[in-house]
């Protein structure tokens, strides 16, 4: 049986209030009181683990973050090719959004608008999970799969800035209702611009018409989806 840590309980119980009540009133209008009261525990307890509302704020996408990238590293080595591992991450982006929507709504309306944020562990840890994707595309351009004038921080920019918009929308207007569905079509119109094109496989044959000795062979070729 797995003893529990009750330390590690109070913690958890302390970010999941702040979590919710920083989503609800802002980190501005938030109190530790109000936290503390949520967490069944006093305002002494909850500096007794962050030395600060700023520092419960920034544990918040710490930890989410590193469940996220820790999932999504156990994922990885068992895809092949950088496409496949390029709509895993957008699928990983989603999913951590989807289960946590307080949080959604905490890093696209506050945690974006805080300065001290970058200066944070916290920040360090989302550029990690950004520097997977970067990678991701990195090798697409390597190996062929993507055309080699692809600039990958552009791609990127392009893929986290088009997940951000639709959970802000999500958050200010509630559409879209099912933000798992949109993983495929955000992949897909990035591999269009992206992907390299492969040349149709073909057969050529070579004709020779019969009764017109002086007419030169002449060649057909007939590609895979002709054959079909």
């Amino acid at each position: 049986m797995t003893k529990t840590n009750p330390k590690a309980e109070r913690r958890e119980r302390i970010i999941e209030s702040a979590l919710k009540i920083f989503a609800e009133k802002g980190f501005q209008d938030a109190t530790i009181s109000e936290i503390s009261k949520a967490a069944g525990v006093s305002d002494a307890t909850v500096y007794e683990y962050f030395n600060s509302k700023e520092e419960l704020l920034f544990t918040i996408p710490e930890d989410i973050t590193e469940e996220s990238i820790r999932e999504t590293e156990k994922v990885l080595p068992y895809l092949r090719g950088a496409e496949s591992k390029l709509r895993a991450i957008v699928q990983s982006y989603i999913t951590t959004y989807e289960k946590n929507p307080e949080y959604a709504n905490l890093i696209m309306l506050h945690l974006k608008a805080n300065r001290n944020f970058i200066k944070s562990k916290a920040y360090e840890v989302v550029r990690d999970a950004a520097r997977m994707l970067l990678a991701c595309i990195n090798e697409g351009i390597g190996d062929g799969t993507f055309k080699k004038e692809t600039d990958p921080y552009l791609v990127r920019s392009m893929i986290l800035g088009t997940i951000e918009h639709l959970y802000t929308r999500k958050h200010l207007q509630g559409a879209p209702d099912n933000m798992r569905e949109q993983v495929d079509p955000i992949v897909d119109l990035v591999l269009d611009g992206i992907r390299v094109l492969k040349q149709p496989k073909g057969i050529s044959l070579h004709l020779h018409l019969t009764g017109d000795v002086q007419a030169p062979d002449q060649n057909v070729t007939i590609t895979e989806e002709e054959k079909t």
